[in-house]
């Protein structure tokens, strides 16, 4: 705890480190922010490949189920290896998505900790401010007392004085 000191107004000593710690946590807000958007982006990706995906397994179906007339073999086994390049792009995408999950939580404890770190200077701020309260009020005391004595040393000396007389 930072020690307080006799002044007219409250002065923290550590108030440029408090607002490094503000400025710091301003940036990892930016950066979850960013983390938590490029997250929701392949998360909607991997959505429209999958439904992609399962349009393109219902038109297999259909032509399979012989609803359109003869199923053509060269055609299924078309649609066939496009089901399998899209089951690989299905599977990449989900890495993706995974590794930006773990890049926004990874975010959100740098989050946590600049929030943690800017919270200890601010209780150390308002510890450090009640402090320089109770020693301006023990300083004004003595001013007081200083006064309070002057003043009865002056009366005592005039009564001294009115005694002599």
């Amino acid at each position: 705890m930072s020690k307080p000191q006799k002044s007219k107004r409250f002065v923290y000593n550590l108030q440029a480190l408090l607002k490094v710690r503000e400025i710091r946590e301003k940036q990892e807000q930016d950066k979850f922010a960013e983390a938590e958007k490029k997250f929701l982006e392949e998360k909607k990706k991997e959505e429209e490949i999958k439904n992609f995906q399962s349009q393109c397994y219902a038109k297999l179906r259909e032509i399979m189920s012989g609803e359109k007339g003869m199923p053509n073999v060269q055609e299924i086994m078309m649609r066939k290896v496009h089901l399998e390049v899209l089951q690989g792009q299905v599977e990449e995408q989900i890495k993706k998505t995974e590794e930006a999950e773990k890049a926004k939580e990874e975010q959100r404890e740098a989050l946590t900790k600049a929030i943690k770190e800017k919270k200890v200077i601010e209780k150390d701020k308002e510890k450090t401010r009640e402090a320089w309260k109770k020693l301006m009020d023990k300083e004004e005391g003595k001013f007081l007392d200083d006064i309070s004595t002057v003043g009865f040393e002056m009366k005592r000396r005039q009564a001294e004085a009115e005694d002599k007389r």
